[in-house]
């Protein structure tokens, strides 16, 4: 009688301590998921955004939202204020995150060998001989002076009249790259080739006045572009004509 009185209550007592000890395992579980469900707001992006879209510019089409905290990206953004100055790396999509790791510094988008256009100048390009533009060893950022030739005809109704001027001082280039020359398309490819190869193609940044300029003495003379730096000299120079050369 003794035995199994002492069998039941070792039982009850195994019985208790199980079910504390499924209780408190029970109460963790709920206690993870709930951390795992914990609401984190982060931002979202509302419409499409393009690359090269600014923060502040995006601020508008982004918006905070609550995810459980398992469910957040790592590097998902709460705050654009740690992002003023960078711009989207990659278009973005709507109901995405929006991640630190796509918002960076707008010169890592930048084109190879370009610089922005300054306000209210536009843009031209030249295919120039590569004895006309430093061998081609100009690159985007450089300032270059333009000089223009023509072989007659400098002023209405004279002949053979040759005159250079150095007409413009500090053109920013704002790309550099290969042209095809002029290439003439009933030439052989192998003509082709080394005539693309002896030319380069410069983009300036010119006022609409200057540009018309630079233009016509492509069209109509020769253009020649030497770089400048700080300390170049800027003053105005004078037409140079043939009978002035050997004095």
């Amino acid at each position: 009688m003794k035995t199994r009185l002492l069998g039941g209550v070792v039982a009850l007592v195994l019985a208790i301590v199980g079910a504390i000890l499924l209780s408190s395992y029970v109460q963790a579980a709920d206690n993870r998921a709930q951390a795992g469900m914990e609401p984190v707001e982060v931002l979202v992006v509302q419409q499409p955004i393009t690359a090269g879209t600014t923060v502040d510019e995006l601020k508008s089409m982004v918006k905070m939202q609550s995810f459980p905290k398992t469910a957040i990206t790592d590097g998902a953004v709460t705050q654009l204020d740690d992002f003023k100055g960078r711009v989207a790396a990659v278009d973005l999509v709507p109901g995405e995150q929006l991640l630190a790791a796509r918002l960076v510094d707008p010169k890592s988008l930048a084109a190879p060998n370009s610089v922005d256009v300054p306000k209210g100048l536009a843009e031209i390009s030249l295919v120039l001989p590569l004895d006309r533009v430093l061998g081609g060893e100009l690159q985007a950022g450089d300032t270059v002076g333009v000089f223009i030739s023509y072989n007659d005809g400098v002023a209405p109704g004279t002949k053979e009249v040759p005159a250079t001027k150095l007409q413009f001082h500090k053109v920013l280039v704002t790309k550099v790259g290969t042209g095809d020359g002029g290439v003439d398309t009933t030439d052989s490819q192998e003509n082709q080739s080394a005539k693309s190869s002896s030319s380069v193609l410069v983009t300036l940044a010119q006022s609409g006045t200057d540009a018309t300029k630079t233009v016509h003495g492509i069209e109509f003379g020769h253009v020649y572009l030497s770089k400048e730096n700080a300390d170049t000299d800027t003053a105005p120079v004078d037409t140079l004509h043939k009978d002035q050369v050997l004095r």
